[in-house]
């Protein structure tokens, strides 16, 4: 097992991660994190409600400006059925048909290596709502994803909707040399 940033003579004064940034709101189709100091491994988390139970969530990266060019590729699977793949797609995070009533609720964990002069590689971990009560059991989505820039760093994140808007949500980017 590894940690990283574990070190037995810290005296942990110091964390890992150093938060990059921060956004709360309340609506809208789109939140964008702004720009943030690059870093060469990054962790982005999410939570979000949405207006309505259908759409799915969709996240956009780039270098200043969120690319929104069909330079992303993604393989998922939604509660370990069979792998999709998503080639020349326009998101990271797949086009996800959701269950019964599983799009009002969900949140994410983004883990990327963000080398400027490699593709940038993401392993992406999402849970739906998957409808109201105990009787209806969340959504997993599990995908890999890559943004294949090969020039710069990320160093903005979008995250929207592909229908309908959000009520209230939060996006947290993390990073660490």
């Amino acid at each position: 097992l590894v940690v990283l940033g574990w070190d037995e003579d810290d005296t942990h004064t110091t964390n890992f991660w150093e938060e990059l940034a921060s956004v709360d709101w309340s609506s809208g189709g789109s939140i964008s994190s702004g720009t943030f100091t690059p870093k060469k491994y990054l962790w982005v988390q999410g939570w979000y409600k949405n207006a309505a139970d259908t759409g799915y969530l969709q996240l956009r990266v780039g270098n200043s400006t969120v690319d929104s060019g069909t330079n992303y590729a993604n393989r998922y699977t939604l509660n370990d059925a069979s792998d999709t793949t998503e080639t020349s797609n326009d998101i990271i995070l797949p086009n996800v048909t959701n269950t019964s009533a599983s799009g009002a609720n969900g949140f994410f964990n983004s883990f990327i290596i963000n080398n400027a002069s490699n593709e940038k590689l993401v392993i992406n971990h999402h849970v739906l709502r998957g409808g109201s009560g105990a009787g209806s059991a969340p959504d997993r989505v599990e995908c890999v994803s890559k943004w294949a820039n090969t020039s710069n760093q990320i160093n903005i994140i979008e995250m929207l909707r592909n229908t309908n808007n959000f009520t209230a949500g939060q996006i947290k980017v993390w990073g660490s040399n």
